[in-house]
């Protein structure tokens, strides 16, 4: 195991050094020259130390630290002593060593860097910002599992900018459509697409289409908690008070199935009502 975790970061560190191709991203550096053999191996002990180390220690910190001496142009290694930090929290003591790995690496870690903005440190504008440069040099591609403008989307929403909250969201439905042709329209685009589509028609007060985006997003997670929680909010809206009434009992009886994204352990998604700090999702019935 240690041998092959030796070769993947021996690749990592060989492919930082090869010439940027007219085809990639220019870089704004200039690449660290070539290390010798005798570097090589102070890397390679210190990367195995760093893994042997707690992943929120200040020993592996240090490690990687040593690793940087010899090679600071190695994106993957910023972003290792970024990533943590950001699991932690510790926003403002990541955000630095995150900027390094877009500096040395943007066509990897331009889009991780907003994605990361956008959900752990909440700084919606960056990454909006980021991920509109990301579009305008890649095209519209996914991070994490969702596409661009599903995360612009949703830092819009964050910023009560609802409209251009919705036409981001569609334009990631619309996406996904296109590249999952085959898939029927519920299962084509991702279940928290048509949930975050229906939290911005709730706010907009287009009730009966946020319902239907409520309903879409359900017929994929059934008995999703907080897609029945809006439901039952916007048929109050309505008037509706059976509706209503029957919705929310179920959002009340399904509050443990919330989103289930692998960030949820780290962070509490907009709009996220059955979160771990939320009264809503106690025990109490």
């Amino acid at each position: 195991m240690k041998y092959e975790i030796l070769i993947v970061f021996l690749l990592l560190l060989s492919s930082c050094s090869e010439p940027i191709s007219k085809n990639k991203e220019k870089s704004v550096y200039e690449k660290s020259p070539p290390i010798s053999n005798e570097d090589s191996l102070r890397i390679q002990d210190y990367w195995s130390k760093a893994n042997q180390s707690g992943v929120y220690s200040q020993e592996r910190q240090k490690y990687l630290d040593s690793i940087l001496l010899i090679k600071p142009d190695t994106a993957y290694i910023w972003q290792q002593k970024a990533m943590p930090l950001y699991k932690e929290r510790k926003y403002s003591l990541g955000k630095p060593f995150l900027a390094k790995a877009v500096l040395y690496d943007s066509v990897k870690y331009l889009d991780y860097s907003a994605f990361v903005k956008c959900l752990f440190s909440k700084e919606y504008e960056e990454s909006i910002l980021e991920f509109l440069e990301a579009k305008n040099k890649f095209g519209d591609r996914y991070v994490m599992d969702h596409t661009y403008n599903f995360y612009i989307g949703i830092s819009y929403l964050q910023l009560n900018q609802f409209i251009k909250a919705k036409d981001f969201l569609i334009r990631s439905r619309d996406q996904q459509f296109k590249d999952f042709p085959n898939e029927p329209p519920e299962e084509a685009c991702h279940y928290l697409d048509w949930f975050y589509l229906g939290v911005a028609a709730y706010e907009l007060k287009e009730y009966e289409s946020a319902i239907e985006f409520f309903d879409t997003s359900l017929k994929v997670y059934t008995n999703f908690g907080d897609a029945l929680y809006y439901k039952g909010i916007s048929h109050y809206k309505m008037g509706n008070k059976d509706e209503a009434e029957l919705a929310l009992r179920m959002a009340k009886e399904n509050r443990e199935n919330t989103i289930n994204e692998d960030q949820v352990y780290y962070v509490i998604y907009p709009y996220q009502v059955f979160h771990k700090l939320s009264p809503l999702a106690g025990n109490n019935k």
